[in-house]
């Protein structure tokens, strides 16, 4: 069994003790919150792998989380909810889950679509037809080609960048790991500062990530609350050292 990461969200502690508790038993980390504004006060900082995460909790909904907790935390999204209506589904499922299952769900049903979905966003540890497995080309990283203006992912999707998203990514490769604050990042967007309301280095940073959908690897980007975004790496660049100017 893998070593999966798995943040819980449900306001149910009959429903989410016993999920937590057979999850436990096939091995994978569980850490549970009964909303989203626990997940994010106390949970966010575990970097869950999947996000387990019901619709109707209190305060903010699933529904409204969703797409957020998506690209904060560079997770996939299961939603395990007794609303299983048709529209409901597919409104979560538009707004960015990865899958939809209606209470109540079989552990074991539970356990495989956690098993695909680990897979399906770049973690099987099979290996392929060519016998190199999806987590070794991982371990080699993202490549920044500064010459050619592209990024390219641990299982070789090329993406040709655009010059604010080449600037944006050469800030955050300078240090990987290292979060670059909102302010910095907005000198390669050629503007002096970020704005309470300018959301243009978010719809950049979506539209980075949505560049690579084909690709069996997320773009790690993340969000780092109250600072601004970090590329956790591994990422090695080729090409000149570029160059960011006002």
């Amino acid at each position: 069994m893998p070593s999966i990461c798995i943040a819980l969200v449900d306001d149910e502690p009959d429903f989410r003790q016993p999920v937590a508790r057979y999850l436990r038993k096939r091995g994978m980390t569980v850490f549970e919150a009964g909303s989203v504004e626990e997940f994010c006060g106390s949970l966010a900082d575990k970097s869950p792998h999947i996000i387990l995460l019901d619709v109707g909790l209190p305060g903010e909904s699933g529904l409204d989380a969703v797409k957020r907790l998506r690209e904060e935390n560079n997770a996939g999204v299961i939603m395990v909810t007794a609303r299983g209506g048709l529209e409901e589904r597919i409104e979560g499922l538009g707004r960015g889950a990865d899958s939809y299952l209606c209470k109540p769900v079989s552990m074991r049903e539970l356990e495989a679509v956690v098993l695909s979905l680990w897979r399906r966003i770049g973690h099987d540890d099979t290996a392929s037809a060519s016998g190199e497995s999806p987590t070794a080309r991982k371990e080699e990283g993202w490549v920044f080609d500064t010459e050619a203006w592209a990024l390219t992912s641990p299982d070789g999707e090329r993406v040709r960048l655009s010059a604010a998203e080449y600037g944006v990514l050469t800030l955050l490769t300078e240090a990987p790991g290292e979060a670059v604050s909102r302010d910095h990042l907005f000198v390669a967007l050629k503007k002096p500062q970020s704005g309470p309301d300018d959301r243009s280095l978010d719809v950049l940073v979506s539209r980075l990530r949505r560049k690579f959908a084909t690709s069996a690897f997320k773009l790690p980007i993340q969000s780092v609350r109250g600072v601004g975004y970090v590329f956790p790496g591994p990422v090695s660049r080729r090409g000149p050292a570029p160059a960011i100017s006002n």
